[in-house]
């Protein structure tokens, strides 16, 4: 069989040879179009333009339409004679596709507008010439129109979409693969958003493993806001992402007789104009804007396809609502014959923490809050076990369903949604990603998860037993058992190393007090007590003490501390974290007193840019400290925020400083 593939091979490189297309396929690889053109000026045999170049039959009408080189394709099309164009253009290489296949990989509008004009200057529209190439099908079954979507060719589909009559022929492939389906696989949602506006039922349509495009988009996290929150040390990106427009161009993607209908101010075009240009000069901005624009389309194309597929609302709930509680271990009795099924769109959305999937399908319809999987598991099961607490926010508010229903399902296995939660499964939501600095904080979110859960479900759930007999205590120490021991092993080394450094810092901050900066008078006053510089320096030195003195006794509590479940809980980690931040006060106010002597000894000796250098660098310590040091603080942003929540609760919101205020009693107010 090998050999006769070489064999094949070797008849068809002869074969190539024979032609005497060596040549300007070389001059193709290497770029030179200009070579490639002067070789079939020059040759008269005008059936070379169309013979096979390489082992992927591509002819030379192939290669010009996929190298996206102006002019080229036109070029060579000039050179033929009229009535071989037609021949020319169907020639199929290996994949199937013919010239119009590979033309509408690219942004070559004008190219296919000329190879479409010729084609209608040659034959007769009643020939129907120019249909037969635009509906051809390569192996796959794919069309043209077909293959623009697939590479996110919008305008490209757009042309090529009015000539042609029946659309429909072109939604699918072999391999029952909708055209709208390709395009959300390949995330050209723009493309899908022009689709879904032509074709309403291709919302509906559902590729071999029985997903529609609302389950496909649900499976995608990454394309939606929610998922690419910026974290605080990108304060920056997130107020260029407000101030980027959400479109590149002026209504770019909207179907041809509806662009009139959406207003653009002139303003509003030189803003989008005036970030155009600086997104070319800046690779960060550039990359930024799609990422937005990318949101904004996602959001738009998840609106469409909630109002128009209608397939997820139509569900039943058969589960069995005899289960009781179990105080010892059942037989595992799970029923295998179901067989494989996509979960439903709502749930998929619920496990990747996609919050515009999930407010705009309760939105369509609020029923579906109530569906329940194959395998038992509602919402907050899937939302609780991947550790997505946007998702588990919003339920927790919709109070009646979840304390009637949703909180108390047992699923097949036996498991609560305490029992999910000790799974300990590696998913991490968004928010868990951002404040998880350490293994310490890891198990700190685990047991904040344990805790909100515990507070939700009925009470004697707790004590119930799995189908594996065990409680979800257990469970979770047994899930979790190595968690622990690495948290363990890493606040311990991180409190011995701070420690060292406070008593550091403290060592060096203690003596600089008996070394008075420019030194005593005869009578052993300081020559700089009346500079205010001075008081300055002993006051951050004094503070500066007491910071890394009390920051070392924070570290050996942790040391000498029980490194139990409980501890890691709030304890633990309360008390590195005050640990670091009087750590981090202690070495800024150490700088601030070496910068107060650096200026009491050169101030009267240097320039200003001088004295500001040296200020600078002596600040440049802090900085590096606290930029390594901010995913920690992170954590501890999240400790404040906390203890704010706390003081909502206890305090009625009118008597709270305006700051601690919901917005809506502030508008009030």
């Amino acid at each position: 069989m090998e050999r006769d593939l070489e064999e094949g091979k070797e008849e068809k490189w002869k074969t190539i040879s024979r032609l005497g297309l060596g040549e300007p396929y070389l001059a193709a690889l290497n770029g030179q179009w200009d070579v490639m053109k002067r070789f079939f000026e020059k040759n008269e045999n005008r059936e070379q333009l169309y013979s096979q170049m390489t082992v992927e039959e591509d002819t030379a009408f192939h290669i010009a339409a996929y190298s996206e080189e102006k002019d080229l394709l036109q070029h060579l099309v000039k050179l033929l004679p009229a009535s071989k164009l037609f021949e020319a253009l169907k020639v199929k290489n290996k994949q199937g596709s013919n010239t119009f296949h590979e033309v509408a990989t690219t942004d070559g509008v004008e190219t296919a507008k000329f190879l479409v004009e010729k084609l209608q200057e040659v034959y007769e529209p009643d020939e129907g010439k120019l249909e037969e190439l635009l509906t051809a099908k390569n192996t796959l079954g794919e069309t043209p129109i077909y293959r623009a979507v697939a590479h996110g060719r919008t305008k490209m589909a757009k042309y090529l979409a009015t000539q042609v009559g029946d659309l429909s022929s072109h939604f699918q492939r072999k391999d029952a693969m909708s055209i709208l389906h390709i395009a959300v696989i390949g995330q050209h949602f723009d493309t899908a958003i022009w689709l879904l506006r032509n074709d309403k039922g291709l919302a509906k349509k559902k590729e071999q493993n029985g997903l529609t495009c609302l389950h496909l988009l649900a499976k995608m996290p990454h394309v939606f806001r929610s998922y690419s929150e910026f974290s605080h040390t990108n304060k920056l990106k997130k107020f260029l992402y407000y101030c980027l427009p959400s479109q590149f161009e002026d209504d770019d993607v909207s179907d041809d007789g509806n662009e009139a209908q959406i207003p653009s101010t002139i303003s509003i075009k030189r803003y989008r104009a005036m970030w155009r240009a600086i997104a070319k000069g800046c690779r960060a901005i550039d990359k930024l804007w799609k990422i937005k624009r990318m949101h904004s389309s996602a959001l738009e194309l998840t609106k469409s396809l909630v109002e128009e597929d209608y397939t997820w609302k139509d569900f039943r709930c058969e589960v069995n609502y005899d289960k009781t509680i179990s105080l010892m271990k059942v037989d595992a009795t799970v029923d295998k014959d179901r067989g494989e099924q996509p979960y439903h769109p709502l749930l998929e959305a619920a496990s990747n923490g996609i919050v515009e999937i999930f407010d705009k399908m309760i939105e369509s319809y609020p029923q579906v809050i109530g569906y329940i999987s194959k395998d038992e598991k509602n919402i907050l099961h899937v939302a609780i076990g991947h550790r997505q607490r946007d998702i588990f926010r919003r339920v927790k508010k919709m109070e009646v369903i979840m304390k009637c229903r949703l909180a108390s399902l047992i699923d097949e296995n036996g498991n609560t949604l305490l029992h999910h939660v000790a799974e300990g499964k590696t998913y991490y939501g968004r928010e868990s990603r951002e404040q998880a600095a350490g293994p310490a904080f890891q198990l700190q979110e685990e047991l904040r998860w344990l805790e909100d859960v515990r507070y939700i479900i009925p009470a004697h759930y707790i004590m119930h037993r799995n189908k594996n007999g065990k409680t979800a205590d257990e469970l979770f120490q047994e899930k979790h058992a190595d968690l622990l021991k690495h948290a363990q092993k890493w606040i311990k080394e991180t409190s011995q190393s701070c420690s060292t450094v406070s008593v550091l810092v403290a060592t060096v901050v203690f003596a600089a007090a008996y070394t008075v900066p420019g030194g005593n008078d005869a009578s052993g006053r300081p020559n700089f007590i009346d500079s205010p510089f001075f008081v300055l320096f002993t006051i951050m030195d004094v503070v500066s003490l007491a910071f890394s003195l009390t920051s070392v006794v924070m570290f050996l509590s942790i040391l000498s501390s029980p490194f139990e479940y409980e501890n890691f809980r709030i304890s633990l980690p309360r008390k590195l974290l005050i640990g670091f931040t009087l750590l981090f006060f202690s070495v800024t106010t150490t700088m601030l007193s070496f910068a107060a002597t650096i200026f009491l000894l050169l101030h009267f000796q240097k320039k200003a840019w001088t004295k500001t250098l040296i200020y600078t660098t002596a600040f440049f310590p802090v900085s590096m400290f606290a930029l390594m040091q901010f995913p920690l603080y992170a954590a501890f942003n999240k400790l404040l925020h906390t203890i704010t929540e706390k003081i909502k609760e206890v305090y009625p919101e009118k008597f709270l400083p305006p700051y601690l205020r919901t917005k809506e009693l502030n508008k009030l107010s």
